[in-house]
């Protein structure tokens, strides 16, 4: 089933929403551009006032035939890339991790930019910043999956983890640990990679 496409006449925040609802990771990349070139253009708003925006789910959208995700444990192990199979093991795990951060970038906007306790007080930076950050990752992730392609593999040929959504789900309730934890901590000791 497709999912609503975000559209102009959405606010950021529901765009967020529809992108995290969205379980294809080439169309969430494809909605991510979409929206982050609307919202440079001033096409869609902070927020839409009186709208009720649609709760951030729990967990992003995932197609099931798109990546396999398995635990940690059973993802295979990545080698040191003296091998086109351990380089492509590399360039998917990686690939994979720039999925995923598109979602905890939308995730910041949708959880926390419509909670009574955050949005009232979050500057247009905030957004600004987190929509850059949506779009370096979604760059990141078309590039990776193109490299992937261009050593005859794909995004999906091999199973994942989502052992960095583990921590989003642990920090869903503040704004601050949210940051802390996973923007900051897992960027600066390289958790989130590899």
């Amino acid at each position: 089933m497709r999912m609503a496409a975000p559209t102009t006449n959405d606010c950021l925040v529901d765009c967020a929403v529809k992108i995290l609802q969205e379980p294809d990771p080439w169309r969430k990349a494809e909605y991510t551009r979409d929206v982050v070139r609307w919202w440079r253009m001033g096409d869609i708003r902070q927020d839409a006032g009186s709208v009720v925006h649609g709760r951030a789910p729990d967990r992003p959208a995932r197609a099931d035939d798109k990546v396999r995700l398995v635990p940690p444990g059973q993802v295979p192990k990545l080698g040191k890339g003296g091998s086109l199979a351990s380089r492509v093991a590399i360039c998917h795990s990686l690939a994979h991790i720039e999925s995923w951060a598109i979602d905890l970038s939308w995730d910041i906007i949708a959880r926390f930019g419509a909670h009574p306790d955050y949005a009232g007080w979050l500057p247009r930076a905030f957004y600004d910043d987190w929509v850059a950050v949506a779009d370096d990752e979604c760059r990141h992730f078309l590039d990776l999956e193109a490299r992937l392609r261009g050593m005859g593999s794909h995004y999906g040929a091999l199973p994942a983890h989502d052992g960095l959504w583990e921590s989003a789900t642990t920090t869903a309730h503040s704004l601050q640990a949210r940051l802390a934890v996973e923007h900051c901590v897992h960027e600066a000791r390289g958790l989130d990679v590899l």
